[in-house]
Parts: structure tokens; C-alpha cells; sequence
């Protein structure tokens, strides 16, 4: 979801340790260190969420 992972990165910017955001949004610290990295790597485009994981087409 866009807008967890936008959580998650303006809750580090305002200083909040993963562990705490993980805590408050009930979520992995994995999780929240990853978006967190994306973001510092890909800015804004990191908020959007993954693409492509299901099935091509040659799969069905």
C-alpha cells in the first residue's frame, strides 16, 4: 500500500526508530527497513507498491 509506505517514511523523518514504527503499524521492522532504503535509494518512486509478482500470461 502506497500510503503505509508513506507512513513509514515520514515516521523515520520525524525520528522515530524502526521498531516503533514496526510496533505502531503492526508490521515487521524487515518491512519497515526496506521501504526506508528504497526510499533513500529511489526518492518518491519507492513509495509505489511492487508490480509484475503474479502469473504472466505464458503461465496460465
Amino acid at each position: 500500500m502506497k500510503l503505509r509506505r508513506a507512513i513509514v517514511v515520514l515516521m523515520s523523518a520525524q525520528g522515530q526508530p524502526a521498531p516503533d514504527i514496526a510496533h505502531l503499524l503492526k508490521t515487521s521492522q524487515d518491512y519497515v527497513r526496506d521501504v526506508i532504503h528504497a526510499f533513500n535509494e529511489r526518492g518518491f518512486d519507492a513509495l509505489d507498491p511492487k508490480r509484475g509478482r503474479g502469473r504472466t500470461e505464458t503461465d496460465r
